[in-house]
């Protein structure tokens, strides 16, 4: 393994582990062991996780790809939340407090960060549902609506679990302003939190059908296990942090459904590597996972799937 490929694999490695750490194992052991914690709050947690899903971007597509990635994820969601904000149309009518730091507008900068964090494990998710592998947008423009669409659901599915904390009295980022039958969330919502993930994700995703990923490494099913953790872990935090009672019962069911599926499709492929069974089905005739021979390998040419 090349020093560029391991650098990478060991800051976001790094970068979940603190996050697991101080989202998850902090939360868990306070009140019983006075254990150090990551100075920021939840500001410093969403940089960590945004790092962690910027550098296996860039891992497992590439350097262009997963800066084209962030950069249309952070200049759609600032755009549709500066809107939502100032006019109320897209989310409800919500503002910002000033708990997540300076504002470009009427949006912390923070948000866009946050966006990203998740839409990149959110894309994975859906890819392994719907394509059993990680990366890649292919098909027609029907196909392509669809992978964007189960993206922005998956992501969606995040927000049930985190915005009624999250706006909340104990950790008040935002306030909607007229409340909402969701735990004082409007449904409106959740249908614009779909909508601005379906739009980032289509964006990406039509220019990865014109330009395939270019993994800098070969992407082995440890590797693809990484991003699916952390949306296991963000799930967990959720549940961990504190806040209304029913989303910490909504959770396991709105991300650990899709977050089961994903977990679901690796364990398939790997197991038919290790038990010797034919790797391509007459039904399906899609690369295959494994730990011991990697799904994907660097190519000047773009993705290039490895021939067993």
């Amino acid at each position: 393994m090349q020093l560029k490929q391991r650098l990478l694999l060991g800051l976001t490695t790094l970068f979940l582990g603190i996050f697991i750490y101080q989202g998850i194992l902090h939360a868990l052991l306070l009140p019983a062991v006075a254990l150090p914690g990551v100075p920021g709050g939840i500001g410093v947690l969403a940089v960590i996780l945004m790092l962690f899903s910027f550098l296996h971007a860039t891992y497992a597509l590439g350097w262009r790809h997963s800066l084209i990635f962030f950069a249309l994820s952070a200049v759609i969601s600032w755009a549709f939340e500066q809107v939502g904000v100032a006019t109320g149309v897209v989310y409800g009518a919500y503002h910002y407090t000033d708990a997540l730091g300076p504002k470009l507008g009427h949006v912390p900068f923070l948000i866009p960060i946050a966006w990203f964090m998740m839409i990149y494990p959110s894309y994975v998710i859906a890819n392994l549902i719907a394509e059993g592998r990680p990366t890649g947008s292919y098909g027609g423009l029907g196909r392509i609506a669809w992978l964007s669409f189960l993206s922005g659901m998956v992501m969606t599915a995040w927000d049930l679990a985190v915005d009624p904390g999250l706006s909340g009295e104990s950790h008040p980022a935002w306030v909607w302003e007229q409340g909402g039958p969701y735990f004082g969330v409007p449904v409106q919502n959740f249908v614009g939190w779909l909508l601005t993930t379906f739009i980032m994700c289509l964006c990406y995703r039509l220019f990865e059908r014109r330009v395939g990923p270019r993994p800098v490494g070969p992407v082995t099913v440890a590797i693809v296990a990484m991003p699916v953790a952390a949306y296991g872990a963000m799930m967990l935090s959720s549940m961990v942090r504190g806040g209304p009672s029913a989303p910490v019962v909504i959770a396991p069911f709105a991300m650990g459904i899709p977050l089961v599926a994903a977990i679901e499709q690796l364990w398939y492929h790997q197991a038919e590597i290790e038990t010797g069974q034919p790797q391509v089905t007459p039904e399906c005739d899609l690369p295959v996972l494994s730990r011991k021979k990697p799904f994907l390998e660097p190519s000047r040419h773009g993705r290039k799937a490895i021939q067993i």
